[in-house]
């Protein structure tokens, strides 16, 4: 064979298809002696994924499976997910476009995936060509990184955990986001691409001395985002129900791996899942303030006062662009996620985040929030609980640094005081009295809000957001 073969896929959806469907599985067969495969692929009405639910038209992404299996949690075959980014792609054994895999093009069937993310009243007719070109078909796979510390001995390391490159829907390749990121003074980062692990095998050759590479993936579904982090192979996306989420959620975290519910807030996409998900973790603060982040920190509160233990975390969600040096007010690390960990390597950080020994603060360098609690004898820093009789005393503190001029806000089961920071090193410490069951204190640093909060919530700006600190008491002791 020495001719290129051409294949020509061709569906017609109605919403009748989306309601059953909203990933459909497109087949073609690959025969032996294939060395390079090329996907091609157009529809009619199309519109931009800024427009959904603005405007009539349709949004279909794209993504492959090879051989090796394309089933619902069984996607062992998968060799990537370009979303709506591209119009085409290209894998071979030696190279692919950003979002795919590299390696052997095994004959078989393989499967074109597609997102019907929105339709147009009149339906969607689908075009994809796929071109098949006789070549080499043998290759390998590249690794995921190893797992390396970088830095020993605890202490507070500050990082990012939602971010993309052109691996996704970034326009710069993962160098320009590592220079911003050591720019920034960031100890560690999660790269975090829509849907695929392209960016694997690239973070071993930039990781270290100074800035660690967590692999994540961020689950990017038509009802809500969930990123994963410690993940070593590709997470499931393709779940509209919330038994299809739960089941991910328990995929990811056989794996080792932490699941995190990502700006549960309007147009963040909001989190159309349940919320008793249970999720390790949620994205309260993503971005710039005035980005909806409101309603995510609500969102997050309601789940504390639900009696749910979940880890507040921040995430840039920094869809990287080519980086010339200069830093400008939105970079990767806005905001930053500080994490108290026993070293700088992905095992820690990861362990710190899942213990809730976390704060988020708007960037790198300011400001510094720290809470600790003490009672009978037992400590408790942010994420912790103590477990004590009902009626005992706890003492609290917490230490606010380069914010003066700014509010410390104390919030208690729903209840809120505020106090004038005053200095730059700033110290308040005040008495709990546990009453029994359990309850949740957290601390927040926000600027003066120009007008009354329980008036306008979007007047919230936050500059520092701690995990609480449980107190469970019973009279039962």
């Amino acid at each position: 064979m020495t001719e290129p073969i051409v294949l020509t896929l061709e569906r017609y959806f109605t919403a009748a298809d989306l309601a059953k469907d909203e990933h459909p599985l497109l087949p073609f067969e690959v025969p032996a002696g294939i060395g390079r495969l090329q996907v091609r692929y157009e529809f009619d009405h199309p519109v931009s994924s800024a427009d959904v639910g603005h405007k009539e038209g349709n949004i279909v992404c794209i993504g492959i499976f090879d051989p090796r299996g394309s089933g619902f949690l069984q996607g062992t075959g998968f060799r990537g997910w370009s979303g709506d980014a591209r119009s085409e792609f290209a894998i071979s054994p030696d190279e692919a476009t950003p979002g795919y895999l590299a390696g052997p093009i095994q004959p078989g069937t393989w499967h074109v995936v597609l997102g019907l993310q929105q339709l147009h009243p009149e339906g969607c007719r689908v075009r994809v060509t796929v071109t098949l070109f006789p070549g080499q078909s043998t290759g390998e796979f590249a690794p995921p990184p190893t797992p390396r510390v970088l830095r020993s001995g605890p202490a507070w390391y500050c990082g990012d955990l939602h971010c993309h490159t052109y691996h996704s829907d970034g326009t710069a390749p993962l160098s320009d986001l590592v220079a911003a990121a050591r720019a920034q003074g960031l100890d560690f980062l999660a790269v975090t691409e829509h849907n695929t692990i392209s960016h694997l095998p690239e973070l071993a050759e930039y990781m270290g001395p100074d800035l660690l590479l967590i692999p994540g993936e961020e689950i990017t579904t038509f009802h809500g985002h969930a990123n994963t982090w410690g993940i070593r192979s590709w997470q499931e996306f393709r779940c509209w129900t919330t038994e299809q989420m739960r089941a991910v959620r328990e995929a990811v975290r056989a794996g080792g791996a932490l699941f995190s519910i990502n700006h549960p807030k309007h147009e963040g996409p909001e989190w159309e899942y349940a919320s008793d998900l249970d999720a390790d973790c949620v994205e309260a603060w993503q971005g710039p303030n005035w980005f909806w982040n409101f309603q995510s920190l609500a969102y997050w509160d309601g789940l504390l006062r639900a009696g749910k233990r979940v880890v507040a975390v921040g995430g840039s969600d920094k869809h990287q662009g080519p980086f010339d040096g200069t830093l400008s007010n939105y970079e990767v690390g806005t905001p930053t996620t500080w994490v108290w960990a026993t070293e700088l390597s992905e095992r820690a950080i990861l362990d710190g985040i899942r213990a809730g020994h976390v704060f988020i603060a708007l960037d790198p360098r300011r400001p510094r929030l720290e809470m600790t609690a003490e009672a009978a004898g037992q400590t408790a820093m942010m994420g912790d609980e103590l477990c004590l009789p009902a009626g005992s005393e706890v003492a609290f503190r917490c230490r606010v640094r380069g914010a003066a001029g700014n509010l410390l806000r104390v919030v208690t089961d729903g209840e809120v005081r505020e106090m004038p920071v005053d200095a730059d090193d700033f110290v308040h410490e005040w008495v709990f009295l546990a009453t029994g069951g359990r309850s949740y204190v957290r601390a927040e640093v926000i600027e003066p809000p120009e007008v009354p909060l329980d008036e306008e919530p979007a007047a919230l700006m936050l500059l520092a957001l701690g995990n609480p600190i449980y107190v469970s008491s019973s009279r039962r002791f």
